[in-house]
């Protein structure tokens, strides 16, 4: 692969990390360790003085710790803040919270996401290349009466975001919604899409992940095509070795193996 598209890769990568809140690159899982035994630690402190962050929820999720339950549940309540919401909300139904309340939050807030057509803030369509920014969210920009860095901010950043958050769930009355993502023209709502609905395992939406590869520009594509490595199916491991360079791939793999999961460990 060229090294410009190396570094499109990169970014893409860097960017799907900010998102989320938290790593989605390649890390070791051999066990808890002292360092995410402190953290997990740290964020339940956190979460009983009413005081989470995103990453914090993460860990809490992440580790299962229902105790942190009613403390998450009355921070949700308390705080204004959109981004705290859906972290929160994330958190507690990845932790089987009975209360729809929080699922409700997200698909709204990720529908809301889909319906915005937000384009790529760097891909142009019509000009087939990467820019900074893309013309097509200057348009996008104009019509919604907001400045083109801030369009820029949402089309990179928040909108995805609202996505993903939802995707962290692995909830499958997730399905149809994350399939109406992954057709989207903004290709890192697309990639978390395609995260979501292998966290999910829904082997039903392999060849519509597949499509939106093959319809995504380079750099791009190579990103959406890593969360089919975590599908058992001859199809998508294809797919993975048509469009991710292979070493990236063996990681992948090999990362899989060793139990590492698609929103981290």
């Amino acid at each position: 692969m060229p090294s410009s598209q190396q570094f499109d890769r990169i970014v893409l990568r860097v960017l799907l990390c900010l998102v989320v809140g938290h790593p989605v690159l390649l890390q070791s899982t051999h066990g808890q360790t002292t360092q995410e035994t402190d953290e997990l630690n740290m964020a339940l402190k956190r979460a009983r003085s009413g005081d989470v962050d995103g990453r914090d929820v993460v860990v809490i999720a992440n580790a299962g710790a229902v105790q942190a339950i009613p403390s998450l549940e009355e921070q949700y309540k308390r705080t204004t803040d959109v981004d705290t919401k859906l972290s929160i909300a994330s958190g507690l139904v990845q932790m089987k919270d009975r209360d729809d309340t929080y699922w409700n939050f997200l698909q709204e807030q990720a529908a809301l996401a889909v319906d915005s057509a937000i384009p790529d803030a760097n891909f142009s369509p019509s000009q087939g290349k990467m820019m900074d920014p893309a013309p097509e969210l200057q348009v996008w920009a104009d019509a919604h009466n907001i400045s083109v860095e801030t369009a820029f901010r949402y089309a990179r950043y928040d909108i995805p975001g609202k996505v993903l958050q939802l995707a962290t769930t692995g909830d499958p009355r997730g399905i149809p919604l994350l399939r109406r993502a992954l057709q989207s023209h903004n290709f890192l709502m697309a990639s978390s899409a395609a995260r979501g609905l292998a966290q999910i395992q829904d082997k039903q939406s392999i060849p519509l992940i597949i499509a939106a590869v093959e319809k995504a520009p380079v750099g791009y594509n190579a990103v959406i095509a890593e969360s089919l490595v975590y599908f058992d199916d001859a199809q998508a491991q294809g797919a993975v070795d048509a469009h991710v360079p292979k070493d990236m791939a063996k990681l992948l793999r090999e990362a899989r193996a060793h139990g590492h999961k698609l929103f981290g460990d």
